[in-house]
């Protein structure tokens, strides 16, 4: 079976690449006979091909603004603004393109410094790359054989970012950078003979979705926000390498968790009982907007998580992402269930007071005009307090439900940790 592992392009972004890679090295995932890649990906992939692993920590661990350009140039952009020319930045493209791009020169040398042609064709590794021609958008897949003679070309011609970063000539004729055409080239791959792919790609939500629960491909993107693909901020750049590091695990099963991490564990014995609740309320909630096929609560976690949802373990770990985004919980830290529930736990305690104020004096049309007005840490404490105290639910649960279904969805969770932490199945 050939094995392929395909990088999409990023640029700073691609720090997120090395952090995955380091995983897959480590659970033993590395015996690829084919790697492609566009732009950064592209320069990830020829490293891989020369397993040159060392090379490719130096790279992204004192990766600067003036290894990549000279000058001062403001290159903290979003890359499909710059490729669709899109607010704010047009003004500044047209200045790029006035001046035909920045002076890329110190990217230049940085890879002809990285790209070793001995190494590169004595792997056995086979080896892809995408560019795009400058006036048609149109991919050009280059080959390990078209590497021979303008091997270093097409490296950067793959990575030149126009119009912040100038046209690249290789033969004679003009490329740009491959993003424009394919950034992610699983279709490279797949055309390569590839029948088992890993795709690691840099953007949020990820380019091919269709591809996202492909039994053949395992497709690892960050759940967290990237930032421009121009980034030179030491922090932000171990940040994706971690976070890469960590989804990779994840992916693969060594760890748990979708967005935040989990040692591995076992879910709580109350989940299966909650989570026939959800579907169930999931149900009745459609009965209410007379829309039976509709899966309001399903959509809200796939939206969350930028996937689909398939088993109750990616329901419970959603589930609980949504309530760690409020407590601020650390993306780059490896957690246990029972240490984030107590940090839960901890936050909403005081809704299981009695005397939680819960503004029994509104009438009902009032206290949803009330609850309107809170942000959803405070909806959700209303929802935790009226399933702990029945008799306080002056909103009532249908329209609970109507108006707040997902709040109600986190509300129950918070209880059932509760119940768990109290002793109650």
């Amino acid at each position: 079976m050939k094995k392929a592992l395909v990088l999409a392009g990023g640029g700073t972004r691609g720090s997120y690449q090395n952090g995955a890679v380091h995983a897959l090295r480590e659970l033993r995932k590395d015996d690829w006979d084919l790697v492609c890649g566009t732009s950064i990906g592209a320069l990830n992939a020829a490293l891989i091909v020369q397993r040159d692993y060392k090379a490719m920590d130096e790279l992204w661990h004192h990766l600067s603004h003036d290894q990549i350009i000279n000058g001062t140039a403001v290159l903290d952009m979003n890359l499909n603004d710059m490729i669709n020319e899109r607010g704010e930045i047009r003004h500044m493209l047209q200045q790029f393109l006035k001046d035909k791009g920045v002076d890329i020169s110190p990217l230049i040398c940085k890879i002809k410094s990285l790209y070793r042609p001995q190494a590169f064709f004595d792997s056995p590794i086979d080896f892809g790359c995408v560019a795009a021609k400058n006036h048609t958008r149109e991919a050009v897949y280059v080959t390990k054989d078209m590497m021979k003679e303008h091997g270093t070309d097409w490296l950067i011609a793959t990575a030149s970012a126009y119009p912040v970063f100038p046209v690249h000539m290789v033969a004679g004729e003009a490329y740009i950078d491959g993003g424009y055409a394919d950034n992610l080239p699983i279709h490279e791959a797949l055309s390569f003979g590839a029948q088992e792919i890993i795709a690691i790609d840099l953007h949020t939500p990820p380019q091919h979705a269709n591809y996202v629960d492909d039994p053949h491909i395992t497709y690892i993107f960050p759940h967290i926000e990237t930032g421009s693909f121009l980034q030179f901020n030491a922090e932000v750049i171990h940040r994706l390498e971690t976070v890469g590091y960590l989804d990779t695990m994840k992916a693969f099963g060594a760890l748990d968790g979708v967005k935040y991490t989990f040692r591995k564990t076992s879910l709580p014995l109350w989940w299966p009982s909650f989570y026939r609740d959800f579907l169930l309320l999931e149900d009745r909630l459609g009965k209410a907007w007379n829309v039976r096929s509709l899966r309001p609560l399903t959509d809200r976690l796939f939206r969350q998580e930028n996937r689909f949802m398939h088993t109750d373990a990616q329901y419970f770990f959603g589930i609980l992402d949504s309530l760690m985004d409020l407590i601020n919980a650390d993306v780059e830290k490896i957690h246990t269930y029972q240490e984030v529930r107590n940090q839960i736990l901890a936050v909403f305690a005081h809704c299981a007071d009695a005397n939680y104020n819960w503004k029994p004096s509104l009438q009902p049309s009032q206290l949803l005009e009330y609850t309107k007005n809170l942000d959803t840490k405070g909806v959700i404490e209303k929802m935790i307090h009226a399933q702990l105290y029945p008799e306080h639910d002056f909103l009532g649960s249908t329209i609970a439900l109507t108006v707040y279904p997902f709040a109600m969805v986190q509300g129950m969770f918070v209880v059932a940790m509760m119940k768990e932490l109290g002793g109650e199945d």
